[in-house]
């Protein structure tokens, strides 16, 4: 019983390590992208990341990609004057950027000036990465 609950917990602080891997590699994705058109770099909102992650993991166990219905309750603790949300799914994390880079939409999120904040939850699941970020600034 003991040797199952020590395995149990190594790997789940596995599994959130690879997470925290994975947000790091994103938000510098991201930025590459901001220095590129000489915008502020985004700043990493913990608490919103772990918001994100629950929402990436609700679009990989459902196998399909949908954006919040409330986005606003998970962002109005933080008082922001704007906010919006990326959400995608492909092979690798580079991908993901390719792609919200080429839609309009999450292009213009990405390169949203006002936008200093962000939530980042990416989930390894179904041989893909799936990634939720969340956006504000005031």
């Amino acid at each position: 019983m003991v040797v199952v609950a020590v395995l149990v917990a190594g790997m789940s602080s596995t599994a959130h390590a690879d997470n925290i891997r994975a947000r790091d590699r994103m938000r510098i994705l991201l930025n590459q992208i901001r220095r590129n058109h000489d915008l502020p770099c985004f700043f990493v909102n913990a608490e919103l990341s772990h918001t994100a992650y629950l929402h990436s993991k609700r679009m990989a166990e459902r196998g399909q990609i949908f954006h919040s219905t409330d986005l606003y309750r998970k962002v109005q603790s933080y008082s922001p004057s704007t906010w919006g949300e990326n959400v995608g799914m492909a092979d690798f994390l580079k991908r993901v950027r390719t792609l919200w880079m080429r839609s309009p939409g999450h292009r213009a999120n990405i390169l949203k000036a006002r936008f200093r904040r962000i939530g980042i939850g990416v989930v390894k699941a179904r041989g893909r990465v799936w990634v939720t970020t969340i956006f504000y600034g005031k």
